[in-house]
């Protein structure tokens, strides 16, 4: 069973504006902090870089069962605060592209 995921347009958070669409062309790894449904059958995926600190959003969409488009996990599915091996790809729009999530494990704490 899932979390509550909220419309975008009704998050509670006042955060989300924060996070860029511009995630680097490659691998990195990124919590999740966050998720929101889009009005486009998608869900919106906020991620923090764990090495750079950046914050990005990433949409997955409902004819990939939410997963990234080349693979990995259903992400309306995961738990806020996992960790990903992500990788992320500039589209024709300019826009980042969700390529592919590989669960790494919880987000560690000093």
């Amino acid at each position: 069973m899932r979390d509550k995921i909220y419309g975008l347009l009704d998050h509670p958070s006042d955060q989300l504006g924060a996070y860029g669409t511009n995630a680097p062309d490659g691998v990195w790894t990124g919590r999740l902090d966050d998720r929101a449904w889009g009005r486009s059958a998608n869900l919106f995926c906020f991620f923090t870089d764990t090495g750079s600190g950046e914050r990005f959003r990433l949409s997955v969409f409902f004819d990939k069962q939410y997963r990234p488009a080349q693979g990995g996990p259903a992400m309306d599915q995961q738990a806020l605060g996992s960790v990903f091996k992500v990788t992320t790809r500039q589209g024709k729009s300019g826009l980042s592209r969700f390529m592919t999530a590989e669960p790494v494990g919880p987000e560690l704490t000093d």
